[in-house]
């Protein structure tokens, strides 16, 4: 007799059944040994070779892939891979491995009248019967419990570690002791042989810190601090270089000045001499929190904020070529990828020459009548809920303004501006991605075709904001890519590099980021 085989509409019954492989890294209960990835999926392949199926992707999240809220790319990947149909079901070692919360098993639960199945060591459930799904869910019920349990033990014994000026786990600081970051471990070794950091590294590090604190209160800018210690050889605890963020966070942390803060509240001291003393941390905080975050973006060039790195997907920025200028008078520029701001810098391209294709690319786009008719349909569908949003985000921002002229004139203390401002920004930056959606980054303009002629004298005759706008309302939720110089002999501005792409996920953001570091580490070595 031969198996039976769940094949729903639409699927090819001839095609093999194709299974991925998912691991996620924890601990085993009794030994509080880690249950590696590559033994977890060593043994999928071994139940995808018993049923007789195709290995698909050998997919993994981390040890924090239980936490509620906690992204996984693993997960994610997994959903689409399921939703669009290129694979039949996933093998796990466990259905805890998969399912930690019930909200993950009713997401496939939904995509279950396919056929799905779960295998594991432990038998297969078939997501389309009613009795699998019962006992799935039992299951789940319970992994979830004992994940909050566990999570409950873990908050109150961090509590009690902070409140008697513990450390609560952790890498490694600047400026504090602890195990060497950019160690690599020999041949034999293991991660129990990685050594600490030296007394004197981390003596150094704390007068740098000094230093950079006297520095920053005298008008010295963040930028000039990291310039300053990467010249002197520092730098973060991962080793990578500094930049203007990671300086701005680092003298942000309350440890310094020997405070241990739980969610904006300090509820105990670490043991010791700080850093910095509590008036002079005082003063940096409350001089970083006063500060605006950069000029904002679009307000000297069209592109910054919305033209993308081809190399590494980053967003590109622009810089004035000195000394240097346009027939016209006007000052030559550049889009380039910053290293500064963790880019590649791998794309550097003409600022005019970009600017034209932009203009070229929006006329075309706004003047077609497809386009024009998408944008109404869509904003249509949305329009009652596009105009709550845009109350919402108004409100926020003047909630804002009154809250930062307040602490301008003293009328409030930081930690209460902190507190008012922490839920406001948490707000603002979750309407603002929702305005986005429902928008496709196009939230006002027309929605009819306009003539080519109107387009160009729009855009000619209007700032770099009204740029802006009419790029946004062309690209919707697309990216305009600008891609690297190839070209050999003569330079010459190709307009093939400038071009608009469908958005990349966050994961193909984060592996394609992860690629080009590894080129850039190999071409190091190899000088």
């Amino acid at each position: 007799m031969t198996p039976k085989r769940n094949v729903s509409a639409g699927q090819d019954a001839a095609r093999p059944v194709t299974l991925d492989s998912y691991g996620r890294l924890s601990r085993v209960p009794e030994t509080g040994e880690l249950e590696k990835i590559d033994v977890q999926w060593a043994d999928n392949r071994k139940v995808v070779e018993r049923v007789g199926a195709r290995l698909g992707q050998e997919l993994q999240d981390g040890l924090s892939a239980w936490k509620r809220g906690v992204r996984r790319p693993g997960w994610e990947a997994l959903l689409e891979r399921v939703e669009s149909g290129v694979v039949d079901g996933v093998v796990v070692w466990h259905t805890d491995r998969l399912f930690r919360q019930p909200r993950d098993l009713e997401k496939l639960i939904e995509l279950g009248e396919r056929g799905f199945k779960v295998y594991s060591a432990h038998g297969t459930r078939d997501l389309s019967d009613p009795d699998d799904r019962f006992i799935l869910r039992i299951e789940v019920a319970h992994a979830a419990r004992s994940s909050d349990d566990t999570a409950r033990r873990i908050k109150r014994r961090f509590a009690t570690f902070r409140e008697q000026g513990k450390g609560t786990g952790g890498p490694r600081r600047f400026g504090f002791p602890g195990k060497d970051l950019t160690w690599t471990p020999g041949p034999g070794q293991t991660k129990d042989d990685q050594p600490l950091v030296s007394a004197d590294q981390v003596a150094r590090e704390r007068q740098a810190i000094r230093d950079a604190a006297e520095a920053v209160l005298t008008g010295v800018s963040m930028c000039e601090i990291a310039r300053q210690w990467n010249a002197a050889g520092l730098r973060t605890a991962a080793g990578r270089n500094w930049v203007q963020v990671t300086v701005r966070d680092t003298l942000k942390r309350p440890t310094l000045a020997g405070v241990i803060e739980h969610e904006g509240k300090p509820v105990g001291r670490l043991p010791g001499e700080p850093i910095l003393s509590q008036r002079t941390f005082d003063r940096v905080r409350a001089l970083i929190a006063g500060r605006k975050r950069g000029r904002v973006a679009g307000e000297r060039y069209v592109g910054t904020g919305l033209l993308r790195c081809g190399k590494c997907f980053h967003k590109l920025s622009a810089h004035v070529q000195t000394g240097k200028t346009y027939k016209d008078g006007t000052k030559r520029f550049d889009y380039f990828c910053c290293k500064q701001h963790r880019g590649c810098g791998g794309v550097y391209a003409d600022g005019g020459s970009v600017d034209r294709e932009l203009r070229t690319f929006t006329i075309n786009r706004l003047s077609d009548d497809r386009h024009a008719a998408a944008i109404a349909a869509a904003r249509a569908r949305v329009a009652d809920r596009l105009a709550e949003v845009n109350d919402e985000i108004d409100d926020i921002e003047r909630l804002h303004q009154a809250l930062s002229a307040r602490l301008g004139a003293r009328q409030m203390t930081l930690d209460a501006f902190d507190a008012a401002n922490e839920p406001l920004v948490a707000d603002l930056a979750r309407l603002t991605a929702e305005r986005e959606a429902l928008s496709g980054g196009n939230a006002d303009g027309p929605t009819q075709a306009q003539s080519p002629e109107e387009v160009a004298r729009q855009w000619d005759a209007g700032g770099f904001a009204e740029k802006r706008s009419l790029l946004t309302q062309a690209l919707g939720r697309n990216w305009m890519m600008v891609e690297p110089f190839t070209q050999s002999g003569r330079k010459r501005f190709n307009p093939r590099r400038v071009h608009p792409v469908k958005p990349k996920s966050a994961a193909e953001v984060a592996a394609r980021a992860a690629e080009v570091a590894a080129e850039m580490a190999a071409r190091a070595a190899a000088q």
